[in-house]
């Protein structure tokens, strides 16, 4: 029977079995250690550890450099401003009064949110008007969010002061439309009721526009500027 065995296979063939199967073996096990190796967390050494504290550090010292070196102070046509906190000023900043008819860009640059670009608005704007008779007159300044009206209102004070007035029986076109309270749509009409309708007799007769019928407050917003002759 042995000599049978021994017939079925060469010597060569048994040891092709016996190579094969140490191959197989050590298959196994390199992968057992291999995947042990990736799955087991890596020990941390003191260098890695000093390496780490040193960059936390830095980042912490850089948030601090950043939040003393810049404060934010609003935005402006959708572009962040901000100010050196070096020069800033103390806890007071907001406890001062503007006169709203004769302030300056530079003194509107002190309000809560307002920059270069709005502040040069905001004296443009009362130039055409030809003055301000209420402060609530900022918040029609183009871009000027009712929040950020609200949060420095009290930063504002008016004045009596001799706001122009248009004479609308007899004011060109052009002239009408200089006001911003008194834009196309509205100086339109006015021209035509003069010419076709009558002549006004009182500032009431604004009411009969047709674009002040359907927008009824904006009489309170004319009104302070028109003059009858």
């Amino acid at each position: 029977m042995n000599n049978t065995v021994n017939k079925g296979f060469s010597r060569y063939e048994r040891n092709g079995i016996i190579l094969l199967c140490l191959l197989i073996i050590i298959s196994i096990v390199s992968k057992k250690y291999i995947v042990q190796y990736f799955v087991t967390q890596q020990t941390v050494t003191i260098n890695d550890k000093n390496k780490i504290a040193q960059l936390q550090q830095q980042i912490n010292e850089a948030k601090i450099s950043y939040a003393k070196t810049y404060t934010y102070s609003g935005k402006t046509s959708g572009i962040k401003e901000y100010t050196d906190k070096t020069t800033a000023p103390k806890k007071d900043y907001y406890d001062f009064k503007i006169e709203v008819n004769s302030a300056t860009p530079q003194e509107y640059e002190k309000l809560y949110g307002i920059g270069k670009v709005f502040a040069q608005r905001i004296v443009t704007f009362r130039d055409k008007l030809g003055g301000f008779y209420t402060v609530d007159q900022l918040k029609d300044v183009w871009g000027i969010e009712d929040s950020t009206f609200q949060k420095f209102k009290k930063n504002l004070t008016i004045k009596p002061v001799k706001i122009k007035k248009i004479n609308i029986n007899t004011a060109t076109f052009e002239e009408l439309t200089a006001n911003p309270y008194f834009f196309s749509t509205i100086a339109k009409q006015i021209i035509g009721y003069r010419t076709k309708v009558k002549p006004f007799a009182s500032v009431e007769d604004i009411k009969n526009l047709y674009f002040v019928k359907d927008h009824p407050e904006q009489f309170n917003k004319l009104a302070p500027y028109v003059v009858i002759n």
